[in-house]
Formats: C-alpha cells, structure tokens, sequence
C-alpha cells in the first residue's frame, strides 16, 4: 500500500538531512576567517578609493567640458 506522507514528515525528512549534509562540511578555523575578512576589507578599501578617483576625475572633465559651452 502507498500511505502519501503529511507535509510535516516531509519538512522532518527535509531538516535531518540538511543536518546530516552541514555535519560533512568542512568549516574554516578563526584564524582563517580572520585572514579572509581582512582580506576582504583591504579590496573593499582600496575598490572604493579607485572608483572614488574615477569619479573626481570624470566629474572634473565633464565640468572642464560641459563648462566650456557654458561660459
């Protein structure tokens, strides 16, 4: 006989193997975490400063320009 199974067994059947499949990762140490978020704030910090020089640049030129046909 085929019993369909209620919606919470499948939500248990869900969450056990979603246990079971995190306990097979293998998850980073402190020292890493650190090592990589560093890493991380360091290219945030310097992405930002390169798209802040664009910005100051393009915004110049097109003031040089656009001032040009202005005055």
């Amino acid at each position: 006989m085929n019993k369909k199974r209620s919606i919470i067994d499948k939500i248990k059947d869900f969450w056990a193997e979603e246990k079971l499949e995190l306990k097979k990762v293998m998850w980073p140490d402190r020292k890493k975490v650190l090592q990589l978020s560093l890493a991380l704030g360091i290219t945030l910090i310097l992405l930002i400063l390169i798209i802040s020089l664009y910005d100051f640049v393009f915004g110049l030129l097109s003031r040089l320009i656009l001032g040009s046909f202005t005055g």
